[in-house]
């Protein structure tokens, strides 16, 4: 993890702390300021309308004596005294027939007083009649205007307040009350943010000690305990004790390694020593052992009776043996190093199969076993494939000589199978059965210094399996005890355009 990574990943834990202790208190705050606005904001209708009805009300009785009486310097000293100690906008007077008989304002004299932007409060003025007997005369008195209960109206006083007043007074109560919200919002982030740092900066480090470990940083770091929660000091030790068992381990692991590396240059060393030694030795032994196949040759052409003959011949036969276990060796000696490689040549596939199954009738004869090679498949007048000869014949010769060796009596069969893959390439499918009762050299498959001790071409079934593989094939092996054994291979060539 880079370090944008992991302060990415700080910054998202902050935040999310921060809005997990925050969001409460906002809800909280939200909550409570919207209440108590709409409270205060109820409160300000109230205020008002109560207000300015109650200074109605209270007009109505003063302004009796005015009315009545036609003062008008009264009535107007008194609508001036009243509209300077209120939050009205205009007050006027109406007699009895709704005709203005006073008015008082602090602003222009509006076209339209029942506009909608006033609201109007009004208050009946009355006056008690003077109370007459009955047959007094006082009849003509009567104005017709009276209230049933003898009250006389005498007009009627209105209070018209802006409906901007009302509104001034609700932003001035949302505004109070946002800023003290605020306030106390932003005091608590605060807060919070002050007691979440104690929490997460000690979280930081251990991120920030986390990633260096994993960057291979095992340094141990001091643990200090003031101002930190014990649950982090003891995550703390436990990344000191980790970074020491990561160390070790690291240590450790140097060590092993910087033995492994002595130990494989050692081994190769040897390798390479046994095979420049193999190569020596089979190329200095190849020169005597040719001269005295030659003399041999010689000696066999002198006149000779037949016990010198036959001695004579078996030397031959064993010199011979020798140069191939040397070739042998010099194979080992390729394979070993990775030089052996592999010739493509046109060759007859059926017609090698046939020459090196018939080179081992005579020895099979002797002990008394059939040989037999078996063709199955689609094979074509002149099956010829492009490969290694001499390998091919070298691979089957190996298998033959693990037979021979094994097979005390019974039989040996070489089952070869063409298989045409497409045009341009064709599989040779070759299994060798035996009926021998032990596995012999197939129990060290695997073993290159295990030779079959047979005097043909000397190879075991690890060269033999080794071979096939270089060639791009493998091979397989069934063991079946008192059965005998069946060795199966398959060797991929590519076919000569005609």
């Amino acid at each position: 993890m880079t370090d944008r990574q992991r302060t990415g990943s700080q910054s998202t834990l902050s935040r999310r702390l921060l809005l997990l202790g925050v969001l409460p208190a906002v809800l909280m705050f939200a909550v409570l300021v919207f209440y108590f606005t709409s409270v205060r904001l109820d409160d300000a209708r109230d205020n008002m309308a109560r207000s300015s009805q109650v200074l109605a009300d209270n007009l109505a009785p003063i302004l009796e004596y005015a009315i009545v009486s036609g003062n008008d310097v009264a009535l107007r000293q008194i609508l001036d005294n009243a509209l300077q100690h209120s939050d009205a906008n205009w007050i006027r007077v109406l007699d009895v027939v709704d005709k203005e008989i006073g008015y008082a304002g602090k602003e222009e004299r509006p076209s339209d007083f029942t506009a909608s932007r006033f609201t109007v409060y009004e208050a009946e003025v009355f006056q008690e009649p003077l109370s007459f007997s009955e047959g007094d005369g006082s009849a003509w008195f009567r104005s017709g205007w009276e209230s049933g209960t003898g009250i006389l109206r005498v007009g009627t006083v209105q209070v018209g307040v802006k409906a901007e007043v009302l509104e001034r007074q609700l932003r001035e109560i949302w505004w109070s009350s946002m800023l003290v919200g605020g306030g106390m919002l932003l005091l608590t982030v605060v807060l919070v943010h002050l007691y979440l740092g104690n929490l997460l900066r000690p979280m930081h480090k251990l991120g920030h000690r986390v990633g260096k470990l994993i960057e291979g940083n095992y340094q141990v770091e001091p643990v200090s305990s003031k101002g930190s929660v014990k649950e982090i000091v003891n995550l703390q030790n436990q990344l000191n004790q980790l970074a020491e068992h990561l160390e070790h381990l690291r240590t450790t692991r140097d060590e092993m390694l910087a033995a492994s590396e002595s130990e494989r240059s050692s081994a190769e060393h040897a390798s390479r020593v046994k095979s420049e030694f193999l190569t020596t030795m089979s190329h200095e032994l190849n020169t005597p052992l040719k001269g005295v196949i030659g003399l041999m040759s010689h000696i066999e052409n002198e006149p000779l009776t037949p016990a010198q003959a036959d001695k004579v011949n078996t030397a031959k036969k064993s010199v011979e043996d020798l140069l191939t276990v040397i070739s042998d060796m010099l194979d080992y000696a390729h394979l070993d190093s990775g030089t052996l490689a592999v010739d493509s040549k046109p060759f007859d596939l059926r017609q090698l199969l046939s020459n090196c199954v018939a080179s081992y009738r005579f020895a099979a004869e002797q002990q008394e076993l059939s040989l037999e090679l078996i063709c199955l498949g689609d094979w074509p007048e002149a099956p010829v494939v492009i490969g290694d000869a001499p390998r091919v014949r070298q691979v089957l010769s190996g298998l033959l000589d693990n037979s021979l060796e094994l097979t005390t009596n019974g039989f040996i069969t070489v089952l070869a199978t063409w298989v045409t893959v497409n045009a341009g390439h064709a599989t040779l499918s070759c299994t060798v059965r035996d009926s021998s009762s032990s596995m012999g050299d197939a129990g060290n498959l695997h073993n290159p210094l295990t030779h079959s001790r047979y005097g043909g071409p000397g190879i075991n079934l690890s060269l033999v399996q080794r071979l096939i593989e270089l060639m791009g094939g493998h091979v397989h092996i069934e063991l079946d005890l008192g059965q005998g054994n069946s060795f199966r291979f398959e060797i991929p060539f590519d076919l000569p355009v005609n």
